[in-house]
């Protein structure tokens, strides 16, 4: 790029640049040393270190110079003449065999060879040529495609593709059933050819290619000197009727539009050649159907002719006379000449002509020439006139067999003595094309030879043993010419049409890609280089964004006061309908990149730019390594689960995001005002982190969490307070009435948690990958209170703390929990014992206070987070004892009025008997427990229903632990 462009980026504000020529204020470039260098002595200008070639070209420096042989290459491949040249040779290429087959006859098949030969040198000169030169298309897309499309090239040649097809023919079989099969694979195979055809239709992107290179190395050589930014600091009349001045661009291609220009043209072709590879084969077949009436006239053919065989009396008429009625029978219903010139050979209509293929030679085959000779003199037409059966056969208006010329009426009755011997059979027979007939007979067909492989097709008997096969049977051959010029006609269609589809979206993808992407993009990409060579130029293109914003405001204020012109205007232009739009995406996030890259220099200042400038030049890396080792710390982990949860959301639908929010809105508030850190939410579980902050004793060495029981007691009471405010809430109250919850859940249902505490050891860190991080915990402890919470299920309780949490409460609110059994879960081998913290919601009243009159804007969210943050302060202060939270919060009050002292008592003795063994006694006292308060106590049914599965006797083995991991819990439970 020229140094007056560069000029822009660099030069200072005001007025410093008037009376100063454009040669003395141009910058040098420094190629020996890779620096930008300035004659002025301007303060932002600072010497920089060596570009790489990326850089030079994002900012318009000249690459390094490539060696003369890839130059030479590369403008052999891009020069016009050249590029003409191999789009004359692509469109024959695409069009070339389709033309052979629709045009010719199989004598002018070696010219076509030739020019496929030439059309592979000549692209394959155009692959090595673009390999050498283009240094961005080795292992590109469009090299495979390239290399794929040249490599389909030989398939063209007429001696490969029918060696490829005779390979699979029905001709080579060496039994019937195979020979079925073959057919079907040939087809199959023919199918795909077509899809390989198919796809040299990628090369005419190339085309697109080059023009659209051509067009940025025209831009290149239109480009003027460009004027550095405004001096005046007021609006002329030019800025005011001017449009929108835009930030300049780089009129080369970035690397960001090249790569999606090309991805946005590999899926269209993708999409397309996946539709013309899948559509082919999964097409119906009509040899899948019935089979057509071609075999079935041979069968019967066949039969007859075996008949007159195995005759005593082989002049007998009768005999010979249904086999060759069968013959005429056959050949008239396969009428060549009916279809070829129904004007003349099926004037009475009805005939038989609306197939493609149709009977020309018959004859009798065999690897045996002597069998084959004999069977061809005795399978000759002798008794019966073809000119009088056909005569006699004419029933128009039902079925009409139509007439044939005289000479192959004559050639029907001559003696089978044309010998066409293919290589694999001895055939003698004869031809209804052996002589030409003007209008009707162009091409002489002497033998079934004289068409191409594709063009004809073999009909053979399928009624016979192996060994009649192989010694002789007879043979019918089809004229398939009709088929193959009307697929050929199609595949021109087909091309022509999947040419201008390809061509077409790839151009109208680049199109909108560049409009609304790359030229944004570049833009962008513009600015930020500008930013990282000089981060105090944002404070300039601030200023610059502003006053174009400005003259905007000021020219739709003209527009205002002058509303007959612009009306008029308007009119004249055909624009006063259009309506106004909101500013595209790319707009904003170009102004957000100017805001922030003015926000970085106003924070930094001048001397901090040095290193923002730093840390933006690292290119080849962002600096960011979120992957570090995890860290294990010690912690009380808390899980909540949302009740029937799977039923809401096939309830609630659309609004379980809301219904999630609100609950999550009661659980993070209460966990973090009690010092706790909300970590994950699955929706239908909350994982929630006390975590207890180890300290070293000097003395001793040994480490030890002075907040340990602190946290332990405000975990379980946040749980508590988390349940009563879940339960008081009107909102969630709402919940109550719903119609689809009720009929689902019962009319008494509710929203309702249950948790789990357990306290252990657990790593933090980042779980994920570069693509997607979540800071959480990993450790078997975190499996262990997501079991315990799983309990509270079969306990029938809400709350479910785990001894190692139990052990670091304080006494007092250690007594609040009730020890209802002791177990082995999931995640750990070692016993524990199981608390629950006795709280009956359902003696908790709906709060009936109105709703704070607060509008939540920004400013009074402040303020409530402020407030938060004093109130979580004051919990952790030395006068703060969590067990006075608990007794002294009304509502857990109210959640406990129900448990009495005698109850607890009970069921004390009542569990230590169930522990030591003394199930009998343990029956009776938790029998009791069970409904002393009104409703069914979760825990003495739990333990009741586990001794009921031993009949009430204790194991001999038992030990007072019970195993509770998943598998034996859901067996109980089941």
């Amino acid at each position: 790029m020229e140094g007056p462009a560069l000029l822009q980026t660099v030069a200072p504000t005001g007025n410093s640049l008037k009376g100063i020529s454009m040669s003395e204020s141009r910058l040098d470039v420094s190629e020996e040393h890779g620096v930008l260098n300035s004659p002025s002595s301007s303060p932002v200008s600072r010497p920089r270190r060596a570009l790489k070639s990326e850089e030079s070209v994002l900012i318009g420096l000249p690459e390094p110079k490539a060696p003369r042989y890839k130059d030479v290459c590369r403008h052999i491949v891009e020069s016009n003449s050249f590029t003409a040249f191999t789009m004359v040779l692509t469109i024959w290429a695409l069009l070339g065999d389709d033309l052979r087959l629709l045009l010719t006859q199989k004598d002018e098949d070696p010219i076509f060879n030739w020019i496929v030969i030439i059309l592979i040198i000549v692209f394959g000169v155009e692959f090595l040529l673009s390999v050498a030169g283009k240094a961005d298309y080795r292992w590109s897309f469009f090299f495979w495609l390239d290399l794929l499309s040249t490599a389909s090239l030989p398939l063209d040649i007429t001696t490969v593709s029918d060696y490829l097809l005779s390979s699979s023919s029905a001709e080579d079989g060496s039994n019937p059933g195979g020979d079925v099969r073959s057919s079907k694979a040939a087809k199959i195979g023919a199918k795909a050819g077509r899809v390989v055809r198919v796809l040299r239709l990628v090369r005419i992107l190339k085309l697109y290619k080059a023009y659209y290179e051509a067009k940025a190395r025209e831009r290149q050589k239109r480009q003027e000197t460009k004027k550095g930014p405004g001096d005046d600091d007021d609006w002329d009349e030019e800025d005011l009727a001017g449009g929108e001045k835009k930030f300049d661009v780089q009129d080369k291609e970035s690397r960001v539009g090249r790569k999606l220009s090309e991805m946005t043209t590999r899926r269209v072709i993708v999409l397309i050649l996946a539709m013309l590879l899948g559509l082919p084969m999964m097409q119906a077949e009509m040899s899948d159907q019935n089979p057509f009436s071609v075999w079935y006239g041979a069968d019967d053919v066949w039969q007859k002719f075996m008949e007159l065989t195995r005759s005593s009396n082989n002049a007998t008429s009768g005999v010979r006379g249904e086999y060759e009625t069968s013959l005429l029978r056959y050949v008239y219903y396969h009428n060549w000449f009916a279809y070829s010139a129904p004007s003349e050979y099926c004037k009475a209509g009805d005939c038989a002509n609306m197939f493609y293929a149709h009977l020309f030679w018959m004859g009798v085959a065999g690897d045996d020439l002597a069998k084959v000779e004999e069977a061809a003199r005795f399978a000759t037409i002798s008794d019966i006139d073809a000119s009088e059966w056909e005569a006699g056969h004419q029933r128009p208006g039902i079925y009409n067999y139509g007439t044939i010329p005289d000479d192959a009426k004559d050639a029907l009755q001559r003696d089978w003595d044309a010998r066409c011997d293919d290589g694999r059979w001895f055939s003698k027979g004869v031809s209804l094309l052996s002589k030409s007939i003007s209008g009707v007979v162009d091409h002489v067909v002497a033998c079934p030879e004289d068409l191409r492989l594709q063009e004809r097709l073999g009909v053979y008997p399928r009624l016979l043993s192996t060994r009649q096969y192989n010694d002789h049977h007879l043979i019918f051959w089809f004229d398939l010419r009709p088929f193959v010029q009307a697929d050929a006609a199609f595949n021109i269609i087909m091309t022509f049409c999947i040419l201008v589809l390809l061509v077409g979206v790839s151009l109208m993808f680049s199109s909108d890609a560049n409009q609304l992407i790359v030229h944004p993009v570049e833009r962008m990409i513009q600015r930020v280089e500008s930013i990282r060579d000089n981060p105090l130029i944002a404070m300039q293109m601030a200023d610059e964004e502003f006053k174009a914003e400005e003259v905007a405001k000021a020219r739709r204020a003209r527009a205002q006061r002058e509303r007959i012109k612009t009306a008029l205007l308007e009119v004249a232009t055909c624009t006063f309908c259009t309506a106004a739009s909101a500013p595209m995406e790319t707009v904003i996030l170009e102004k957000t990149i100017i805001k922030l890259g003015s926000l970085l220099a106003l924070g930094f200042g001048e001397a901090g730019a040095n290193i923002i400038g730093t840390n933006m030049k690292g290119g080849d890396t962002a600096g960011v390594d979120a992957m570090i080792a995890g860290m294990r710390v010690e912690c009380i982990i808390g899980v909540v689960r949302v009740r029937n949860f799977s039923v809401a959301t096939e309830v609630l639908q659309s609004k379980i995001m809301t219904f999630v929010n609100q609950i999550a809105e009661i659980v993070h508030g209460v966990v973090n005002s009690f010092h706790g850190a909300p970590n994950r939410n699955s929706g239908e579980s909350f994982l929630v982190v006390w975590r207890i902050e180890q300290v070293r004793d000097q003395v001793t060495g040994h480490l030890y969490a002075p907040q340990a029981r602190k946290l332990a007691g405000l975990s379980v009471v946040a749980f508590c307070r988390i349940l009563g405010a879940l339960h008081r809430s009107p909102l969630l109250a709402t919940y109550r009435g719903h119609p689809g919850l009720q009929y689902r859940l019962g009319s008494g249902c509710r929203v309702n948690l249950s948790f789990g505490l357990h306290a252990g050891w657990a790593i933090e860190g980042a779980v994920g990958s570069e693509f997607k991080i979540d800071a959480s915990y990993l450790s078997p402890n975190v499996s262990i209170a997501t079991s315990v919470e799983r309990a509270t299920q079969g306990y029938g309780v809400s709350l479910i703390v785990s001894q190692s949490v139990v052990e670091l409460c304080s006494p007092r609110l250690t007594a609040e929990c009730r020890l209802i059994d002791c177990v082995v879960v999931t995640g750990s081998a070692k016993p524990m014992e199981l608390f629950c913290v006795d709280l009956d919601y359902n003696s908790v009243t709906v709060a009936d206070e109105p709703p704070l009159a607060i509008v939540w804007n920004t400013r009074n969210r402040f303020k409530v987070r402020q407030f938060l943050e004093s109130e979580k302060a004051a919990i952790m202060g030395d006068g703060v004892d969590p067990a006075d939270l608990f007794q002294e919060d009304a509502t857990i009050s109210d959640m406990r009025k129900c448990y009495s002292v005698q109850f607890f008592q009970l069921f004390n003795m009542g569990y230590q008997n169930y522990s030591q063994g003394e199930w009998q006694v343990a029956k009776r006292m938790l029998s009791c427990t069970r409904s002393i308060l009104g409703t069914e106590d979760g825990p003495s049914n739990a333990l009741l229903r586990h001794m009921e599965g031993f009949n009430f006797e204790a194991p001999k083995e038992w030990r007072g632990v019970r195993d509770l991991s998943s598998a034996a819990y859901g067996i109980e439970h089941a």
